[in-house]
């Protein structure tokens, strides 16, 4: 998949209150219930990879213009529930991407949600 298709095909939580998990999203099937996302989230969170703040989600009439702005990186495919999901990483100008942390996120979700 491009990375565009992340944005438009799925759900994408984020963490909004930590500056290091900019840019960096979790994408799941739109039909897929939130206590799976609600999950993995609190994986990174107890890893120490996600703020304690409840997630974000990207709007749909929004999905537009991330597509438009963010150049990807790299997505990670991954499964909790027999639901796949992926783990998204791209930058922004103003939100930028800090690989340290993106490499921390594929480890964990790998050694968690292996494929």
């Amino acid at each position: 998949m491009k990375g565009a298709d992340y944005i438009n095909k799925f759900r994408l939580y984020f963490d909004g209150a930590d500056m290091t998990n900019a840019s960096l999203y979790l994408c799941f099937e739109e039909n897929c219930p939130d206590n799976v996302a609600q999950e993995v989230i609190a994986t990174l969170r107890q890893a120490g990879l996600w703020s304690p703040e409840p997630a974000k989600t990207v709007a749909d009439e929004q999905k537009p213009m991330y597509a438009a702005q963010m150049q990807f990186i790299e997505a990670l495919t991954a499964a909790v529930n027999n639901e796949t999901f992926y783990a998204t990483a791209y930058d922004h100008e103003k939100f930028k991407y800090t690989p340290t942390r993106w490499q921390a996120w594929k480890a964990c979700l790998e050694a968690n949600y292996p494929a």
